[in-house]
């Protein structure tokens, strides 16, 4: 049950009137919990006892529409699946009982087909079939259709391989054995190392090379990755820190150095690649001596391996909190990320460890944080902390990446600046402090501006903090705007951002936390979020994105309508009509025949696509239309046509298809006129779907 559905039931049952909760369901002793409505094979189970007013058919359970049928003056109780969606796409749709809303069918991705491994991905609300790779090499079985891996149980030999000179296999499948042009592996070996008596920069290339040492870090998927190795001799002298950088030109890339080749246990250092392709890898105070440098790289690749010797230094020794280090304020410091320790949870997504630096405010200020990547792949990522600084809530701010700086206003006392990275990097961090500023209403939930109800109104991300830490966007600015709901109400928002920007969406109650986060919603724009039945009560509308732009957000809300299943419409001989004031419409196309031609389908699919049903809407004055297929369960496509007759002319940009998400969406200006909604699938695709449809004046 979704978190407004279950403050529905805890409103009923403190402040509903006392009824029978199984008016119009039987209750007969052998009807079993959880049972779907059922009042015997002749009744109407939507009908409950006798009544004449709304107020007396209140059958305690949320999921149901309950009047007073002023006809019968009997008790009507309509179930609505739609008022149980969890937000959920993987458990399956809910579905409503009469002890109230419960799990349905969990989301079957299964294809059949023994090539395919099937996967239910939440984050993107999808199905997703990856063609079988049991090697894990990156090449699918050549069994299967789209597979080229002629032996996908060795991850050495597939498609995407170098053919290998002289050693009876077919590395490439390409069905030929050991043939011209192929490859012998260089620096493969620690017979063949490339030996390295000096400083400077090394080419290595690791075309050909099969994985053949262990090291306790590599790049995400080892067994199909590819390994070459450097002698370093660290002359005689001194001991010294033994500095090596490795940067593939694509891939990942890891790096590891060893006291005696291809002997695990000697290992001295080693670089992750988490996931970039370039990082880094240092073995403090080494005697002169030999040493072995291991380069392993996700897919054949030339590499870059930088090697210095430097003068001993120890660790880091700001690791925690009680040992951050002093940092200059309005003065650039190079920060080197090599071998710190990951010990604090951050909420913008830093891979590697982090160093701590203090930051102590006499004054009340405003801060800028700026970071940027000196050296290596990643990007630098920023937090601010509050001095006692052990756990996720005592992050204050944080950042990831250089196109906005970490930023707090009206700052004094003490606190702790983290600083780590995507990726093992080199960065430049800079403080600046300037006199404090005051906040914009919009930047606090406690100080929220009502949002526009039922229309667009801009807001502006520009010198803003991302001070609203509900979990929806972190380290992004946001503003925050008030929604009051009088009654139970269906909420649609949508926000529009730039289109190179990746903006969110969350509707939260007012304390603004991530347990008080209702709904969330990021892609690029539009973003939208929507739910039925939400209490009335008073709520927040947050937008956020990643570099402070400006925008528009229209908060769509209606009193909460019984929704109508869609089972005709298959034709233009039973299109079903939408009321001209809209409604919530849900439907199935499985089962429903091909009628007609969508422009933005998949090109090839035969005439009339997948299966489809068609609506219509008649609009007697120019009114803006917002078509909205949240909660659809596969590849939809929607169509908006025009014309006296059935189906009408498809206008022009008024086709639009989604894969995963919330699915298709349309936002239209219309005259007034005749308009048609083929509800459609991509590709073939078919499946249950929904359909909100708001109209509002232009």
């Amino acid at each position: 049950m979704n978190r407004l559905v279950a403050y529905a039931v805890l409103l009923v049952a403190c402040g509903g009137p006392v009824t029978d909760p199984l008016v119009g369901i039987d209750a007969s002793p052998d009807a079993p919990d959880g049972a779907a409505f059922d009042a015997g094979p002749d009744a109407d189970p939507t009908l409950g006892g006798p009544c004449t007013d709304d107020g007396q058919c209140d059958d305690q359970i949320a999921c149901t529409h309950d009047s007073c049928d002023q006809t019968l003056l009997r008790c009507r109780n309509v179930p609505d699946d739609t008022l149980c969606d969890d937000g959920v796409y993987c458990n399956g749709k809910e579905v409503c009982k009469k002890s109230g809303c419960a799990p349905g069918p969990v989301v079957a991705c299964s294809t059949g087909d023994a090539c395919d491994i099937d996967s239910c991905v939440e984050a993107q609300k999808t199905c997703t079939q990856t063609l079988r790779d049991v090697d894990g090499d990156g090449d699918g079985d050549d069994h299967c259709a789209g597979g080229h891996d002629c032996d996908d149980a060795n991850p050495a030999v597939s498609s995407l391989h170098s053919e290998i000179c002289n050693n009876g296999v077919d590395d490439n499948c390409n069905g030929q054995v050991d043939e011209q042009p192929c490859v012998v592996a260089q620096n493969a070996t620690c017979n063949a190392a490339l030996p390295i008596a000096a400083p400077g920069t090394y080419g290595l290339s690791t075309v050909g090379a099969p994985k053949s040492f262990s090291a306790s870090c590599s790049v995400s998927n080892p067994p199909a990755a590819h390994d070459v190795v450097a002698a370093v001799t660290v002359p005689a002298g001194p001991n010294v820190d033994l500095d090596v950088w490795a940067e593939g030109t694509s891939g990942e890339t890891a790096v590891a150095i060893f006291s005696a080749c291809n002997q695990p246990a000697s290992e001295l250092a080693c670089g992750p690649s988490f996931g970039a392709s370039a990082t880094r890898a240092r073995a403090r105070g080494v005697a002169p001596g030999t040493y072995f440098v291991v380069v392993t790289s996700s897919i054949e690749s030339s590499v870059e391996l930088s090697v210095d010797f430097l003068s001993p230094t120890p660790r880091a020794a700001n690791e925690d909190c009680a040992s951050d280090a002093a940092i200059a304020t309005n003065t650039p410091t190079t920060v080197s990320l090599i071998d710190a320790a990951k010990d604090l949870p951050d909420a913008c997504g830093a891979q590697t460890g982090e160093l701590t630096y203090a930051i102590t405010l006499a004054q009340p200020s405003d801060v800028r944080v700026y970071g940027s990547t000196l050296r290596g792949s990643g990007t630098p990522v920023l937090g601010l902390r509050a001095p006692s600084c052990t756990g996720a809530s005592d992050e204050l701010r944080c950042r990831n990446g250089p196109s906005l700086p970490l930023f707090a206003r009206g700052l004094q006392g003490s606190y702790v600046l983290t600083v780590a990275g995507t990726s093992l990097i080199d960065a430049s961090v800079l403080v600046e402090t300037s006199p404090p500023t005051t906040a914009p209403a919009d930047q606090s939930c406690a100080t929220s501006p009502s949002a526009t109800i039922g229309g667009a109104m801009n807001f502006d991300l520009s010198n803003h903090e991302d001070s609203i830490q509900d979990g929806c966007f972190a380290g992004g600015p946001t503003a925050s705007y008030d929604v009051a709901l009088a009654n139970p109400s269906d909420v649609l928002v949508v926000g529009r951002f730039p289109q190179t920007e990746i903006g969110a969406v969350s509707f939260d109650a007012p304390g603004c936390t991530s347990s008080d986060r209702l709904l969330c919603g990021s892609s690029s724009t539009p973003v939208r979020v929507s739910q039925r039945a939400v209490p009335a009560g008073d709520y927040r509308v947050v937008v956020s994105d990643e570099n402070g732009l400006q925008g528009t957000l229209t908060t769509l809300v209606r009193d909460t309508v019984p929704a109508t299943q869609v089972t005709s419409g298959d034709n233009c001989f039973n299109v079903v009509d939408i009321p001209s004031t809209g409604g919530f419409f849900y439907g199935d196309t499985t089962g429903m025949t091909a009628d007609f031609d969508e422009s933005c389908d998949y090109g090839g699919v035969s005439a009339g696509g997948a299966s489809d049903q068609i609506l219509r809407l008649v609009l007697a004055q120019s009114q803006r239309v917002v078509l909205d297929m949240n909660g659809s369960t596969y590849s939809t496509i929607l169509s908006l046509r025009q014309g006296a007759t059935c189906p009408g002319t498809e206008l022009v940009g008024a086709c639009n298809f989604a894969f995963s998400g919330p699915r298709s969406f349309l936002d239209e200006e219309l005259t007034a006129g005749t308009y048609y909604i083929v509800i459609d699938g991509y590709d073939l695709a078919k499946g249950p779907w929904d359909l909100d449809v708001r109209v509002i004046a232009p």
